[in-house]
């Protein structure tokens, strides 16, 4: 997991299947003591997070559990999911 600031929404004309229906965030990584690390991740969002809002990401089968829970969700496409919206980041 990491920690980041949202900084825009990706937009495709057209998506994998799978992919359809879903928003993506893209999240700019942030350091321990809140600086940036200059690492840009593209994540799904099933939080409906907005730009300038704090989220973790979760990544691999961790983002596949943000999608669906459980050990049946193998087939999902995805690497990197929002998985918490942080309030009172500090």
């Amino acid at each position: 997991m990491i920690r980041g600031t949202v900084v825009g929404q990706v937009w495709a004309t057209r998506k994998a299947r799978g992919l359809e229906g879903r928003k993506l965030l893209l999240v700019a990584a942030r350091d321990a003591d809140g600086g940036p690390t200059g690492r840009l991740v593209v994540a799904i969002d099933v939080l409906d997070a907005g730009v300038g809002e704090d989220v973790t990401v979760a990544f691999g089968s961790g983002a596949r559990n943000v999608l669906r829970p459980g050990p049946e969700n193998r087939d999902l496409l995805c690497d990197a999911a929002i998985a918490v919206i942080v309030e009172g980041a500090g």
